[in-house]
């Protein structure tokens, strides 16, 4: 797997010419646009055009115009469209905004009597059978009068008061009392304070409220009805507004996105009187279709150079995968994207996440269901997570049958691999955990030599000595990880006496000083001269060997600990194969017509958790025991410029 080569692209124009070259670049839909200077050190006379963009307001207006009218903006062919400048885009807005205004108030005047008119109802429900007018009764002169809800059991204390007031009730339900109260106006300050501290809720009638209850009820619901009809009618007139002009405003609306957004652009645009200059970088295989839109622009004129022809910016990274790697690109964007002209780990992500997803998830029925699932997400919702479900659903597939696990259950190819005379398959987890273990560790330290080995190759491309030669992961590193390991390894269990003096001294001793030596070795290596530190500044001998005695055992320590991280591969495994085992036992235990539907049920769970976990199990051991070896990720995302529609401009 490699990374996409890189062209700088210088192009030289008049300041006439610039709005349709922006046009071309978003067109062309690879040219990832770079500031025509970083400092002013570097400007040459030229300056950075920052202008208020026209088309923001006007691009605002329209968004909220067609959302008032239902209509979802989207890209639309706009040849036909006249409007040019910022101003004929206010002027169309101002031409729609005005009927539009219009109709929306009356509407909302509408619904707001409605809201009015169906409160007053639900208050007048509780004063069913008051056959006064309410006019009469608010306009005494010497009595006041308070409509409103008081608790159950305030009512009962009412009794025990001797102010001059009395309390008549209209209705009643399990927790109020709804009614009115009259008492004279001289006492009524007296009166309302009375009645608050029982909790009593005044009600407001509305002035529009007149007549009594039946005549109210009556007078009310007729407004209701009429603003209904009103609202309805408003309604239909904003729809016949949007159907009249939404393709004319989906004309404009692309238009004018495509103006804003190539405004937008001009930020990176340097000027110097009537001449433009715009800098950005195309992948070399679209050299020929870039060229060919300015093939044609007398005036216009467009270099390509090499990528690090330039050192104020940095060449922005995409990755070139294969077919089947391509979906695993999403793992390594998430953890960052290498350097332009770095090691694309997107092959080796591919292949070891599919292997230790097997190893860990192996089951050829479940393996097969999520292939299967994997096909359908990548046709109806991710592409990239798709992809990766259905390769690691192959694997966990393959390694299902060499453990001779279809859902669940474990003894359903044993007769297959007896007609082959295959004896030492399938695998039986749990007879062979030993092995399963110990394999899971051989693994992690093959994969950990290759990171390592990666890490070597990575540090001589970019020529940094340290890192591939003396560094814990370059060559002086594999020497001591894999010397350790052979000689705990012969030791240990195959009882070889491995660990010699001159082993010892020559692939453990050594490669570990070299590791603790690494800064002034490489200095040797690369400036002739010996020093302590990297950066050239003093450091004493004696902080050099406390920093560095530090650093080596965390290096050991690192190694010890990514190595034992694998037995999770090998516990997983063991997992796997037990929550399998729980749901044989309560299957046999279960009546036989409850059996289908608790294997269904298990081996659904099992998926669903199992599954979840392993997967970011996996992505731990990528990024933490693997990625940390030989991976940095500080690369530059490839981001063209291009307009881009949402569904509804912000």
């Amino acid at each position: 797997m490699a990374i996409e080569e890189m062209e700088l692209v210088t192009i030289v124009g008049l300041m006439s010419e610039l709005d349709s070259v922006l046009l071309k670049c978003c067109e062309s839909g690879c040219f990832h646009m770079e500031p025509a200077f970083v400092s002013a050190s570097e400007s040459h006379g030229l300056k950075l055009l920052n202008d208020k963009n026209p088309y923001d307001v006007p691009l605002k207006g329209l968004a909220s115009i067609a959302t008032s009218l239902g209509i979802k903006l989207k890209e639309t062919d706009f040849s036909d469209c006249a409007l040019e400048s910022g101003e004929d885009f206010s002027l169309f807005c101002d031409r729609l905004e005005k009927p539009l205004a219009e109709l929306s108030e009356k509407k909302q005047k509408a619904l707001q009597i409605i809201s009015e008119r169906k409160g007053a109802v639900i208050q007048l429900n509780h004063l069913k059978g008051l056959n006064e007018e309410f006019d009469r009764i608010f306009s005494c002169r010497h009595v006041a009068v308070r409509v409103g809800k008081l608790p159950l059991e305030s009512r009962e204390k009412l009794e025990f008061y001797d102010q001059e007031f009395f309390f008549v009730p209209f209705d009643t339900d399990r927790s109020f009392c709804w009614g009115m109260y009259f008492c004279p106006r001289e006492i009524k300050d007296i009166v309302d304070d009375l009645f608050k501290s029982m909790y009593f809720e005044r009600i407001v009638i509305p002035d529009f409220v007149t007549g009594n209850t039946a005549e109210a009820f009556e007078r009310l619901n007729a407004e209701i009805g009429e603003n209904v009809r009103m609202a309805e009618e408003y309604d239909e007139s904003l729809s016949d507004f949007a159907k009249e002009h939404e393709d004319e405003i989906q004309r404009a609306f692309t238009k004018l996105k495509f103006k804003h957004d190539t405004f937008d652009l001009r930020k990176n645009v340097g000027a110097l009187k009537d001449k433009i200059y715009i800098k950005g970088f195309i992948p070399k295989k679209n050299h020929k279709s870039f060229e060919k839109l300015f093939e044609d622009s007398r005036t216009v004129s467009v270099v390509y150079m090499p990528p690090d022809a330039d050192a104020s910016c940095t060449p922005p990274t995409v990755l070139k995968n294969s077919w089947f790697t391509r979906p695993f690109g999403m793992l390594v964007e998430m953890y960052g994207l290498p350097d332009y002209g770095g090691f694309n780990p997107t092959g080796f992500v591919a292949i070891t996440y599919s292997l230790l997803f097997g190893i860990m998830f192996g089951d050829l029925g479940q393996g097969f269901l999520v292939f299967l699932l994997g096909l359908f997400v990548g046709r109806k919702m991710s592409p990239q997570m798709g992809g990766m479900m259905s390769r690691v659903g192959i694997s966990s597939m393959i390694f299902g049958t060499l453990y001779g696990s279809v859902f669940g259950f474990e003894e359903l190819l044993d007769p297959v691999y007896e007609s082959l005379g295959i004896d030492f398959l399938p695998l039986k987890i749990f007879k062979q955990t030993n092995f399963i273990l110990l394999t899971a560790v051989a693994i992690g330290i093959a994969l950990i030599v290759v990171s390592i080995i990666i890490n070597i190759y990575v540090g001589f491309k970019q020529k940094d000595y340290e890192r591939a030669v003396f560094g814990c992961n370059g060559i002086a590193g594999l020497v001591f990880y894999t010397s350790v390991v052979v000689g705990v390894v012969g030791t240990m269990l195959m009882d070889i006496h491995v660990m010699s003096t001159p082993f010892v001294i020559f692939l453990i001793v050594i490669p570990a000083l070299c590791i603790f030596c690494r800064v002034p070795f490489a200095a040797v290596m690369k400036y002739r001269e010996f020093r302590l530190s990297e950066d050239g500044e003093k450091m004493t001998v004696g902080n050099f060997i406390v920093e560095n005695f530090f650093e080596m055992f965390e290096y050991v320590l690192s190694y010890v600990s990514n190595t034992m991280s694998f037995l999770r591969v090998g516990g997983f495994v063991l997992s796997h194969a037990g929550m399998m085992l729980v749901v044989m036992t309560l299957m046999d235990g279960a009546a036989l017509a409850a059996q289908p539907l608790v294997a269904v049920v298990g081996n659904a769970f099992v998926m669903v958790m199992e599954g979840m976990i392993v997967a970011i199990q996996i992505i731990r051991l990528e990024f933490y025991e693997i990625f940390s070896r030989f991976y940095d990720g500080n690369g530059k995302p490839f981001d063209p410029i291009g307009v881009r529609f949402s569904p509804q401009v912000d």
